[in-house]
């Protein structure tokens, strides 16, 4: 639906505002802090004030009544065409916002706009001319970082040549978990070196080598133990510290890693989610030369010891779920 009329944009104006008054409170509060989310609070709050001024409001919808069922279903193909129409306005010079909050008054919004039972309204855009055009992608994470080969989890840096796993490409491994926690308190937890031993079937512990407070350059020893093959220890290089978001650390040189480690936690809803990954490195570890001692078996070599450190970091990131939210539950589960 294609909405101009001024008295009915001031109407859905009017309940957007109601439904978006968290922003405009949540603005005041944040003003100024250098919140990470204090942009996009801004920004909303101002789509809030000013929804009903665009010229044009156009009101994606679809036949039909959600289930609610989590399968996919009514949205799954009424969505794409609502992005598709994002990128047709770019490539004409307007702009506009995925605004959904008027989906949280269905039912005032169909007796405004005359919808029948049965009908769905999904988003609603305000379009308009933009301001300029200086647009730049959102960040987001390289593709070799999300980008898994054969297991879940399992990453590599380069490309392979014929779709195994090699040293060369810098394989490695990623878990992640979702916590109700803050990113303050999951920090406190991760940034403790000692913290992994107490879940993972490898890692023993560490001690600080530098004195003084954590930053990048400080090295730590950390000890490993496989039961009936081997014991050693490590000394590990902090790479990259920033409180409460990347806590990254490398083995035995930083230049030529045995294998470089790293904790990241981002703002996930009211909570957190906490991403733990490694990439062995191409030398100073024990992995390397066992799987380049036979190129036959070297994919191999690596699936296998990747899936040993998925399994510890899995209980890690699980351990720190447990620590920061309580006891697993059911529901959770």
């Amino acid at each position: 639906m294609v909405i101009r009329d001024e008295s009915i944009k001031n109407q859905l104006g009017d309940l957007y505002a109601e439904v978006g008054e968290l922003f405009v409170n949540a603005r005041g509060r944040l003003e100024g802090t250098g919140h990470p989310k204090e942009n996009v609070v801004t920004s909303s709050a101002y789509l809030v004030e000013n929804f009903s001024r665009a010229p044009v409001l156009v009101m994606c919808a679809i036949w039909g009544v959600h289930d609610n069922s989590g399968r996919p279903g009514l949205f799954d193909s009424a969505i794409p065409s609502a992005w598709s129409f994002n990128l047709a306005l770019r490539s004409r010079g307007l702009g506009t916002a995925y605004a959904t909050m008027l989906n949280n008054r269905p039912n005032e919004v169909a007796e405004l706009l005359g919808i029948p039972p049965g009908v769905t309204t999904l988003v609603c855009f305000p379009v308009a001319y933009t301001l300029g055009n200086e647009f730049s992608p959102a960040p987001r994470r390289p593709a070799s970082d999300i980008t898994y080969f054969d297991q879940w989890g399992f990453t590599r840096v380069a490309p392979s040549v014929d779709g195994s796993a090699r040293i060369q490409d810098g394989p490695g491994v990623v878990v992640e978990i979702d916590t109700e926690a803050r990113p303050r308190a999951v920090w406190e937890i991760v940034s403790d070196i000692n913290m992994p031993a107490q879940f993972s079937n490898e890692f023993v512990g560490a001690d600080w080598l530098t004195n003084g407070e954590i930053e990048v350059g400080s090295i730590f020893r950390g000890r490993n133990s496989i039961q009936d093959v081997r014991d050693w220890e490590t000394d590990c290089i902090v790479t990259e510290w920033i409180e409460r978001e990347v806590f990254e650390w490398r083995i035995t040189d930083p230049d030529k890693p045995g294998a470089i480690w790293r904790f990241e936690i981002a703002e996930q809803g009211a909570g957190s989610r906490l991403r733990f990954s490694m990439t062995i490195g191409k030398e100073n570890n024990g992995t390397a030369p066992r799987a380049l001692r036979d190129p036959l078996l070297e994919n191999d070599v690596l699936f296998e010891r990747r899936l040993i450190h998925k399994a510890n970091m899995q209980r890690v990131v699980e351990g720190v779920r447990e620590l920061v939210d309580g006891p697993a539950n059911d529901d959770r589960r």
